[in-house]
């Protein structure tokens, strides 16, 4: 298993980008700080996940609910054991048919080869605009 912060993080991208979202999953540590912004209430699979299968849950959910029409990580700047994965992102949400784009810049910090905090920032504003009818 990879153990270097860049290596880490690149694997991560790389299960993600190929499907395989249970091998991802094992480059998480358990618990995992894991948030994302957004209105839980409008986008339930937002918000903080602490364990393998909350995050299971949530690329569930989203994989339910959203069509991914791009996602690009343009650079990723390690310092120690953080990461910042800069890069945009558009889905098509399924319940309305409108699509959203943003920016984004994703916090990763590696400890012991395994990520334990994952912050994404991204538009949350556009997001819950999507999926409003």
């Amino acid at each position: 298993m990879p153990n270097s912060t860049r290596s880490v993080v690149e694997e991560y991208f790389r299960l993600l980008g190929s499907g395989d979202l249970e091998r991802a999953t094992e480059l998480l540590s358990e618990p995992i700080d894991w948030f994302t912004p957004g209105d839980t209430d409008l986008i339930p699979w937002m918000g903080s996940r602490s364990s393998h299968e909350q995050v299971r849950e949530f690329f569930r959910q989203a994989g339910e609910n959203m069509e991914p029409e791009k996602f690009q990580v343009h650079r990723i700047v390690v310092e120690g054991e953080l990461a910042i994965a800069l890069g945009h992102f558009q889905y098509k949400v399924n319940a309305t048919g409108k699509s959203f784009a943003s920016d984004f810049a994703l916090e990763l910090r590696v400890t012991d080869g395994l990520i334990d905090r994952y912050r994404m920032h991204e538009d949350s504003h556009a997001i819950s605009l999507a999926f409003l009818t």
